[in-house]
């Protein structure tokens, strides 16, 4: 259920500010857990067109290119900008196709040499990569242009928005909202460090909303906030888990707060990741260890929730795929080749999207580089 009432929250924990109570109209996702689903079904969950995009393992000249992950990627001029900060260390470039075309960075010293990759995006036509404490600046084809160094903190994620850049701090002593100028220049920051349990680094951590704001979240805070200036953020969207709902406040006031928190995610609800388009908002969650979906949509005002291990997925055939991002209209699921080819060797039915997915699967190496899958909501 979605929808807006007047809400109350205490802000001098949640943004580090002075005490106070404030109320404001804000959008509500009510998840109850009750209403769970013990069989769900994928394909009657979206479209029947569904864009394969397997990637390629080796490039021009037969050298392995490997990724495990997607910690954030970015489709820009029909091209995929892949980053697994991990084990990619570099910017992969891939046609729509799937096609390798180049990279961006490389391991070392001397111009375009990176230390500790740890984000991207591009922003003016540029490719800007945040290596730890400066960015590096490429033009899409892979020509390095310059460095502009980051003196007053250190941010391991970041995002552009109209006034300067929100980064995400690092560090015991950071605030985990960092806010700058364009400058690059420290000029506020909100969400005490407080504890390590409160600060695991989280895939997703700020994204553009379907209209173009900046949105930040937090571990345990079922509260996102909207960036738009230098000033605290605004709540943008309260998730309310009703009976599993944690208190941060509580938690943090309690006689070991580290402990409390580190046991809150087995205890409540925990966001794992939220992606939204205008039309759909997908949530993922774990409780008691065990991972959970929940999708609304704006349009028919309509939810289903479920346990991923009850998911009957004929689309992706990865009990495990997830996603890290979204296209437009359309939700990217990261599915294992491995996971893959093993679910199509055992399905026993028929479809024209499994055929197409078998047409592809020789392919597939399942030890190869992840499968994307584009799918658009129908419900």
């Amino acid at each position: 259920m979605y929808n807006k009432i007047p809400f109350f929250f205490l802000v001098l924990v949640v943004l580090g500010c002075s005490s106070g109570t404030q109320e404001s109209s804000l959008n509500r996702l009510s998840v109850d857990l009750s209403q769970e689903k013990k069989e769900v079904n994928f394909s009657q969950l979206i479209k029947a067109d569904v864009d394969i995009i397997p990637f390629d393992n080796y490039d021009g000249s037969e050298t392995p290119i490997y990724f495990r992950d997607i910690y954030k990627f970015r489709y820009y001029n029909d091209e995929f900008y892949i980053l697994d900060f991990i084990y990619g260390k570099k910017v992969f470039v891939f046609d729509k196709n799937g096609k390798f075309q180049r990279s961006i960075g490389h391991n070392g010293d001397g111009p375009g040499g990176l230390k500790q990759i740890m984000d991207f995006d591009i922003i003016n036509d540029q490719v800007k990569i945040l290596d730890y404490g400066k960015f590096l600046i490429f033009e899409p084809n892979g020509n390095y242009l310059s460095m502009d160094k980051i003196d007053d903190f250190v941010g391991e994620k970041f995002i552009k928005y109209n006034e300067g850049y929100a980064f995400i701090g690092a560090g015991m002593d950071a605030d985990n909202l960092v806010l700058a100028t364009n400058e690059l220049q420290k000029e506020s920051s909100f969400f005490p460090y407080h504890t390590r349990a409160l600060n695991v680094m989280q895939i997703n951590p700020m994204y553009y909303s379907p209209g173009g704001e900046v949105i930040y979240r937090r571990q345990l805070n079922d509260t996102l906030f909207k960036i738009s200036d230098f000033k605290k953020p605004v709540p943008y969207l309260y998730i309310d888990f009703q009976q599993k709902k944690s208190n941060i406040n509580e938690l943090l006031n309690s006689s070991n707060p580290e402990n409390a928190i580190a046991n809150a995610r087995n205890l409540y609800c925990n966001i794992f990741d939220f992606y939204e388009t205008k039309d759909y908002k997908y949530l993922a969650f774990f409780v008691k260890g065990e991972a959970w979906s929940y999708i609304y949509s704006n349009k028919s005002d309509k939810s289903v929730i479920y346990k991923r291990s009850n998911l009957i997925d004929e689309i992706t055939f990865d009990p495990r795929a997830m996603p890290v991002g979204v296209i437009g209209d359309k939700f990217v699921f990261k599915a294992n080749p491995q996971n893959v080819l093993a679910g199509i060797d055992s399905y026993q039915g028929a479809s024209p999207h499994f055929q197409k997915l078998k047409d592809l699967s020789g392919n597939l190496d399942k030890e190869g580089n992840p499968v994307l899958f584009l799918v658009e909501f129908n419900f």
